[in-house]
């Protein structure tokens, strides 16, 4: 019978046991990814320039996102503020009816009491 050849066998250590480095968390990763693309554009707009980054890729590009967005939206905000003139109608009136002197007596006087309380 022909013998096997003994083979060495290598042995796994659980996960739990072998070290992690500190870079290999996805925090630390995801603050690199960042600061990678914080720099990049940085130095994109060192070298263009500031004013033409500006005029030529920011301008357009709010102007395309933004004037369709805000002509979407503008109809929905005018309704909700014309649905919501009852009430604030009838929150100005109560606001109204609690600034009056007589009001503002009531409470100076019970603020004046309560500091007296809590006064040594």
């Amino acid at each position: 019978m022909a013998q096997r050849k003994a083979t060495a066998r290598k042995v796994r250590t659980p996960a739990k046991m072998v070290p992690r480095s500190a870079l290999d968390s996805p925090l630390v990763r995801t603050a690199a990814i960042a600061v990678g693309i914080v720099g990049l554009a940085a130095l994109a707009v060192a070298l263009a320039g500031p004013r033409r980054v500006r005029d030529e890729l920011l301008a357009p590009m709010s102007n395309a996102t933004w004037v369709p967005l805000t002509a979407a939206v503008t109809p929905q905000a005018e309704r909700a503020w014309a649905e919501t003139r009852p009430w604030r109608d009838r929150l100005s009136n109560i606001l109204a009816s609690i600034n009056t002197d007589e009001v503002r007596g009531l409470l100076a006087d019970r603020l004046s009491h309560w500091f007296d309380r809590i006064r040594p």
